[in-house]
């Protein structure tokens, strides 16, 4: 709904006020007029910012995240946006997506130093030392004169033990601010270090002339007495550093230590228990906060979790497995093999952390070793199913699927109940097309305690319809449960309800929700986390091929649906005429995607479709920033900055003449319009294709170009290009 203009100019004259309050400092009448504006213009982008970050400012990180998430939503292309909710995220020990919205703002605008300092802080808490320090760079080659990016670098090569250069950075923080405090501190830290007694003595003593009641300075002051054997005057600055930080165990350890050389054990033996029971305390929080962390699906701030605590105790086999398990779920593979390995050192005949290793490495596209890690774990624990449903996984992935199938059976006879074996044999039989068991089989997802859909699983109260119950003046609710191509490929029952005499209501996210407004059968579309209206039944979109019994030979047919003649107008404009025949192109999913690493593919290698014979126009709505710079030198015509949702791209892809793709939601949404597809498979594909062929049930007009050994593009391009009527180019 439009706001009049007569509203809207008051919000804005009041907005500017708001300014106005804020610039000079007075927040909470600057937070007043924030909040008359949102009550005449509720998704005003400039007050939600503005509240979050007066949120952030008073040190309320809940209130900032969540009016810079709503601000976001408004405007999802401001940079400043991106960044002050990675800001506030951070803040939250969110770091997770933290760093997502630093990637964000760095992609819309690459020159703002403030972000890659917050990056490289975010960066460097995670202890991803090398990415931090390239981060403080990159703001430091912005702005060279910020002393803080100079001492964070420092203290991270500090870390790295580069310590001229660490000491260097130091020396340059403080050429640009002689009032750092931190960066003298460093400076003792690193001179110290390095053996320069006299030096590193000098610069805490100048850190806390700075500011006297700087624990870490005093603390640090008081390892180098110790180490000179100035053990009165170690206790002093140990005594000050214990008063100023009661709950640093540290301190307590290092005034022990002092206090044996003085000869005074009973007091040194208080002090070490004190610092037992703060270590206790720090471990047991640690250990409760990464697991906290892990069921919410923030693996990076997890695996600082678990990090902390290791650093006070690195006897506990079992946090390494987790610290593994987190990394690995981050990314960072060569920790995580560290780690689990750590924990083997520990416990070297347990068949799960096996497992984990093996999980690791497949993830490493190390499959020749993780199969002998699954090997092992089954040798180690034979009547346990686990280790025969990840073998049967890798071995399936590898292309062994009778062996895999062999492996799920056996696991399934041990535990009938083991439904990550179910479901993996599920996704075999779909392959296969051996839909009747299935989709039987794929029902068990809900029960996969490992997947997080089992973790997403939503009681509405309400029965599920398994096919069975009459629908005539009943009303169903259908959910949309996984991504954005699975609801576009599965709403085609919707109108298959309609028919059955239901009303049908269709939740799906927010960026469908305008184009399966004009879905066949749709009776309301509800937004998900939007209030549903009342239902007599409920139904996940991904159970309907199960109720409806479907096979490869009944399969719903497409198009179903189709781009409105506003839409299609709009984007006929924006094209101009067309002089030659046009090429809708997507080479990359979501990098947040678990299967991404295998289904996209590099832009320098899609190259090799382009020549002057087609005009290729991006349906991309996200380029990767390490990619734009070779799009912008390419015959591709860029429309992101117009695509605001599916509305959009159906319009865009109904205009192509042929639309080639990865497997993305647009691979869906083009066969869903009915759209000449060309679809690149890799190897391993996803069950929906089927194990052969060049055609699919699912989208009569697609063409499927599949991968023969897996990583291997250039000759699926190379065919694509040849399709095309033009030679590939090296």
């Amino acid at each position: 709904m439009s706001i009049p203009s007569q509203t809207h100019a008051q919000a804005e004259a009041l907005f500017a006020q708001g300014l106005q309050f804020h610039s000079q400092g007075e927040l909470p009448k600057a937070m007043q007029t924030y909040e008359q504006v949102l009550k005449l213009e509720p998704k005003h982008f400039g007050a939600l910012h503005h509240v979050g970050v007066i949120g952030f400012q008073i040190g309320n990180f809940d209130m900032a995240a969540n009016f810079i998430r709503s601000a976001v939503a408004v405007n999802p292309d401001d940079a400043s946006a991106h960044s002050n909710l990675g800001n506030a995220l951070r803040e939250q020990q969110n770091f997770d997506e933290a760093l997502r919205c630093y990637e964000r703002a760095i992609q819309l605008n690459g020159g703002d130093a403030d972000t890659f300092f917050n990056r490289g802080a975010a960066l460097q808490a995670l202890q991803r030392t090398e990415e931090a320090l390239r981060s403080y760079e990159q703001a430091l080659a912005i702005n060279a004169g910020d002393d803080q990016a100079w001492n964070n670098r420092a203290t991270v090569l500090l870390q790295m033990k580069d310590y001229a250069a660490a000491l260097e950075s130091a020396e340059q923080a403080l050429s640009c601010n002689p009032q750092n405090g931190e960066a003298y501190n460093n400076s003792g830290k690193i001179l110290h270090a390095m053996g320069r007694l006299d030096e590193a003595e000098k610069n805490y003593r100048q850190a806390l002339e700075l500011f006297p009641d700087y624990a870490d300075a005093h603390l640090g002051l008081g390892r180098l007495l110790l180490s000179r054997e100035r053990f009165a005057d170690a206790l002093h600055s140990c005594d000050k550093a214990v008063s100023l930080a009661p709950d640093q165990a540290d301190a307590y350890e290092e005034r022990a230590t002092v206090l044996d050389k003085l000869n005074r054990p009973g007091d040194a033996q208080r002090d070490r228990k004190t610092a037992e029971k703060l270590k206790r305390e720090a471990i047991a929080a640690y250990r409760k906060l990464g697991k906290e962390l892990q069921e919410l699906d923030r693996p990076e701030s997890a695996a600082r979790m678990f990090a902390a605590l290791l650093a006070l105790d690195d006897s506990d086999a079992d946090i390494w497995q987790q610290h593994a398990r987190t990394l690995n779920a981050a990314g960072r593979r060569e920790e995580a093999l560290a780690s689990i390995g750590r924990a083997l050192a520990l416990k070297p005949d347990s068949a799960d952390y096996h497992l984990t290793r093996g999980a690791i490495l497949r993830a490493s596209l190390r499959y020749g070793e993780a199969q002998r890690c699954y090997e092992k774990a089954v040798e180690l624990a034979p009547r346990h199913p686990g280790g025969y449903t990840n073998l049967g996984s890798l071995l399936d992935q590898i292309g062994q699927q009778d062996a895999a199938l062999a492996n799920y059976d056996r696991a399934i006879a041990l535990d009938p109940q083991c439904a990550l074996a179910h479901w993996n044999r599920a996704l075999v039989y779909l392959r296969q097309g051996d839909y009747e068991r299935g989709w039987r089989g794929y029902e068990w997802r809900w029960k996969a305690e490992t997947l997080s859909l089992a973790k997403k699983k939503r009681d509405f109260g309400k029965p599920m319809w398994t096919g069975r119950e009459a629908l005539a003046g009943k009303t169903i609710l259908v959910h949309a449960e996984q991504g954005l191509g699975d609801a576009l490929q599965f709403c085609r029952y919707v109108p298959l309800l309609a028919q059955r005499g239901a009303k049908v209501v269709l939740e799906v996210k927010e960026p469908l929700a305008a184009l399966l407004a004009t879905l066949e059968g749709a009776a309301s579309i509800v937004i998900k986390g939007e209030p549903l209206p009342p239902f007599d039944y409920q139904i996940p979109i991904m159970s309907l091929p199960l109720a409806f019994g479907t096979t490869l030979d009944t399969v719903p047919g497409a198009p179903y649906l189709a781009s409105s003649e506003s839409k299609l107008a709009q984007w006929s404009d924006v094209l101009g005429p067309k002089t030659k025949p046009r090429v809708g192109i997507v080479w990359a999913g979501h990098p947040g995607h678990q299967n991404d690493h295998n289904r996209s593919l590099p832009l320098s290698v899609f190259v090799r479709i382009f020549s002057d014979g087609c005009e290729f126009v991006s349906l991309q709505k996200e380029v990767r920033a390490a990619e734009q710079p070779l799009l912008d030198t390419l015959p591709v015509r860029q429309v992101s900055h117009l695509l605001k949702d599916f509305t959009d791209t159906a319009a865009l892809c109904s205009l192509m003449d042929v639309v080639i793709t990865v497997d993305t939601s647009v691979a869906h949404l083009a066969g869903a319009l009915g759209r000449p597809t060309w679809i690149l498979l890799p190897t391993p594909f996803e069950w929906r294709w089927l194990e052969q062929g060049a055609g699919s049930p699912w989208y009569p007009s697609a063409v499927l170009y599949r991968q023969s050994q897996q990583g291997h593009w250039e000759p699926v391009i190379d065919a694509v290009a040849g399709e095309l009527g033009k030679p590939a180019r090296g």
